[in-house]
């Protein structure tokens, strides 16, 4: 079996750095089988340093990235069959996990340079430049920190972000991981102890410190309208109707507010009287319902919007969305390629809001509404008015059955623990959640689920998290 492997190393070495990089995907949910990450890390660190890949460490370092980004984002292949493109899923598979992979690459090519070149430099030099390329991928032209190494781990781990936030959580899982490529058992031995310490502490922490309530009752409410009907005229009343009955149903409890998901109103809902009548029918008397759709601009642009409406039918508060998908609902070549089309349905780009900010209204506390993947940007989901909570509306239904939903919300879980405050998931299809401010999933729906949840909403945390206080906005 060795010598088979070992051939496999010697007559195959980008399919070797392939497989190894695609390893490291396999801790991510919902596999989370940690141990190939440090298994495909451990050995790539190894191979690098051998003479037969030494000399080209960009290339093999580029097929190391290009693995780990296939096997953890192949679910955008998904997204584009879902609007009937599949002519251009190959793109999804392979266009941007070949451009991402440069990050890795760029990261290898350095770590092996300079004059040093023992195991343990390597490794720690390999795990510095990799923290700095997952910074870096994160916050350059859009941004897509998406599987940041340090969404690997459970839920006491990831307590720690609470302090140093999810980047510096894997800047330590890099460290931890390499440390078994650097020959040296005192440095290894200190990072298994250091993870030792965090669970410890992070499982501390959460049997130390309980869910308390706010007294918010409010309703989620998720549809599961599959994507192939969703933006079908002919089918409109049919999905608005099935909304409808899940809020009308009658709670135990006075519910403050009903949230339905991301685009759950496909058109310009202030455009039809009717349509406003009808979602303050089954508003709270004295709440509201919140909902997702398109709104109109001042200048003729076009949002798509959280969108609260009062038991009176008005519309009292809305947010923009600020930090739109590239090709999704925007073309970021517009001015070269007017004739492209975005993938979301509509001839015209959507626009970005203003960004970031606090909607507050009576009854609810101060929020900060998401739309969709603005839930993925660690340092950008509340701004300085310090809300209470957060609201997460998405629409995973684009990513079908594959691993998109349940990464995503392993992502928006640790915006909870950062911040310290609630996080309220409401997803059209995907998992609907409500999560507690140390990142707790206390009640919640499943991928295809209909129904809803009634819920009183979580408090946040008495005090301010480290993060939230001192490194949020400075280091994301």
């Amino acid at each position: 079996m060795i010598d088979k492997i070992n051939s496999l190393f010697n007559n195959y070495p980008k399919l070797s750095c392939f497989i190894l990089g695609g390893l490291t995907s396999l801790a991510f949910a919902p596999v989370y089988l940690i141990p190939l990450a440090g298994l495909g890390f451990s050995v790539f660190l190894y191979l690098i340093t051998k003479d037969s890949y030494a000399s080209t460490p960009f290339k093999f370092g580029w097929w190391f990235g290009f693995g780990h980004f296939v096997v953890g984002l192949y679910w955008l292949g998904n997204a584009i069959q879902t609007v009937g493109l599949w002519y251009l899923m190959p793109l999804g598979w392979f266009g941007l996990p070949a451009f991402l992979a440069l990050f890795p690459a760029t990261a290898t090519w350095l770590s092996l340079k300079g004059i040093i070149k023992s195991p343990l430099v390597i490794a720690i030099k390999f795990s510095v430049f990799w923290f700095i390329a997952e910074w870096l991928r994160g916050n350059i032209l859009t941004g897509l920190p998406w599987n940041l190494a340090g969404y690997m781990w459970p839920l006491p781990v990831l307590q720690i972000c609470s302090i140093i936030g999810i980047y510096g959580l894997s800047l330590l899982t890099i460290l931890f991981l390499t440390s078994f490529a650097s020959q040296s058992r005192v440095y290894m031995l200190t990072w298994v102890a250091v993870f030792i310490g965090l669970y410890g502490w992070g499982h501390h922490r959460l049997a130390d410190t309980p869910t308390h309530l706010t007294g918010i009752n409010m309703r989620l409410v998720q549809a599961s309208i599959p994507q192939s009907t969703k933006w079908l005229a002919d089918h409109f009343r049919e999905n608005f109707d099935k909304h409808i009955g899940l809020s009308a149903i009658e709670a135990e409890r006075p519910l403050k507010a009903v949230i339905w998901a991301e685009a759950s109103i496909p058109t310009f809902a202030t455009d039809y009287p009717i349509l406003m009548e009808t979602l303050a029918a089954v508003a709270p008397k004295d709440g509201y319902i919140i909902v997702g759709g398109p709104r109109h601009g001042n200048q003729g642009e076009i949002f798509t919007s959280t969108l609260v409406i009062n038991d009176k039918g008005n519309l009292v508060a809305s947010y923009d969305k600020s930090h739109l998908v590239p090709f999704g609902e925007y073309f970021p070549l517009r001015r070269w390629l007017p004739f492209v089309s975005k993938l979301t349905p509509g001839a015209q780009d959507y626009s970005a809001g203003s960004g970031i900010r606090t909607i507050d209204l009576s009854g609810l506390g101060k929020f900060s509404p998401l739309v969709c993947y603005e839930a993925i940007f660690p340092g950008h989901v509340v701004d300085s008015q310090n809300p209470t909570w957060m609201l997460n509306q998405t629409n995973d239904a684009w990513y079908g059955h594959s691993s998109a939903p349940y990464q995503h919300l392993q992502i928006v879980r640790v915006r909870a623990i950062e911040q310290g405050i609630p996080l309220v998931r409401s997803a059209n299809n995907g998992i609907s959640a409500v999560i507690d401010p140390l990142g707790r999933i206390r009640e919640q729906l499943d991928l295809d689920d209909v129904g809803f949840i009634d819920f009183d909403l979580p408090a946040p945390l008495a005090n301010r998290t480290p993060y939230s206080r001192w490194l949020h906005h400075k280091i994301n």
